[in-house]
């Protein structure tokens, strides 16, 4: 009994650690670059030693992969998309088969999109992505995992609702992720739109109606 406890306790202390690396890791990433953060520095920050970091990590790039994974999910150390119960519970429109569903969809992918996170973190790919180019191929690896799948997920969802046996839930994503995405993305990330929620609100509202004409037009 007491070696099933210690041995909880120290899986416990290896997942606050690798927690408080990642943490540590994000903020000096996003401030310095991937070039410019230092593992020496990320060390400190975290209250760890640079050896522990390389027991954690191997590299540094994958720790910025970690962070990544984190940012794009929302989910620090999982990197695993939830179920389909566990997204409803999260996200009360995720049961609603509607216009009204794929409008809440598109409102949530996009404040996770323009965040100040998400655009600093992207900023930092782009501007590393000469040296690693790496990097770029991981930060969509991440965010497919996380954000496109969710909306892969709900659209599933809604076409096993209606009975749509012939939509492709991860095509019809990528659609509405460029439709989400299409006129403000670009915008927004070179500072030429200041991103509030009625923004927000109008441009999910206007995607979501092209979408759903789309996706009933058959």
């Amino acid at each position: 009994m007491k070696r099933a406890a210690k041995h909880t306790s120290k899986a416990a202390m290896i997942v606050e650690k690798d927690r408080a690396i990642v943490l540590a890791a994000r903020g000096h990433f996003l401030r310095e670059g991937f070039a410019g953060a230092s593992m020496d520095g990320i060390a400190k920050s975290a209250g760890v030693s640079v050896k522990t970091i390389y027991s954690h990590f191997a590299s540094k790039e994958e720790l910025f992969s970690r962070v990544m994974t984190a940012a794009c999910t929302d989910h620090l150390l999982s990197e695993e998309l939830p179920s389909d119960e566990v997204l409803a519970q999260r996200f009360s429109w995720f049961s609603e088969a509607n216009q009204r569903g794929l409008m809440e969809a598109g409102r949530e992918y996009l404040r996770h999109l323009l965040s100040e996170e998400q655009l600093a973190l992207y900023r930092v790919v782009t501007h590393d992505a000469g040296r690693f180019p790496e990097l770029g191929r991981q930060y969509c690896k991440s965010f497919s995992r996380g954000r496109t799948g969710i909306l892969a997920a709900y659209l599933r969802s809604v076409a096993r609702r209606r009975s749509w046996a012939k939509r492709d839930a991860a095509q019809d994503a990528a659609l509405y992720e460029a439709l989400l995405r299409a006129g403000i993305y670009e915008e927004a990330l070179h500072g030429l739109l200041t991103v509030n929620p009625d923004v927000i609100d109008e441009h999910a509202r206007s995607s979501a109606k092209t979408m759903w004409k789309l996706l009933t037009a058959d």
